[in-house]
């Protein structure tokens, strides 16, 4: 039996063969880890604009004592042509032929009488079925 000294004085490692193979899967699983990282890069980098998507905000929804005043703002990736107006799910009007490039602001006056203190739902569609919604309450 060894004591404890020739223990720690015993110098055994791996086998040249057992080190080879540690330091290939080493380097295979880095492969794989920088592979992973570039490909999600080039995939962000090379997005094709044709796929992006349109999305729209508004920048003022507010009302006066006959009409609804709205501003609408393309903050998405590609060009939207408006379409229809609704308040609270009734179509109220259009945006006949007007397209909106990007970051561009499309203002209407809308005639609707709103009563004091309600609550109203305006959505704006386009026509490539881009929306947005935005609730406000009446003065």
């Amino acid at each position: 039996m060894k004591t404890l000294g020739e223990l720690w004085r015993a110098k055994r490692a791996f086998s040249p063969v057992i080190a080879s193979l540690i330091l290939m899967l080493l380097a295979v699983a880095a492969g794989v880890v920088v592979y992973a990282y570039v490909m999600g890069w080039l995939g962000g980098a090379t997005q094709n604009p044709t796929t992006t998507k349109g999305q729209l905000q508004f920048d003022s929804l507010a009302n006066n004592s006959t009409d609804i005043l709205i501003y609408v703002r393309n903050v998405g990736g590609k060009t939207l042509d408006l379409g229809a107006v609704y308040i609270d799910g009734a179509q109220n009007s259009t945006f006949s032929g007007i397209s909106l490039e990007i970051g561009e602001v499309a203002d209407a006056s809308l005639a609707y009488a709103c009563v004091a203190d309600t609550w109203y739902v305006v959505t704006v569609v386009c026509e490539d079925g881009t929306t947005v919604a935005q609730s406000f309450q009446a003065k």
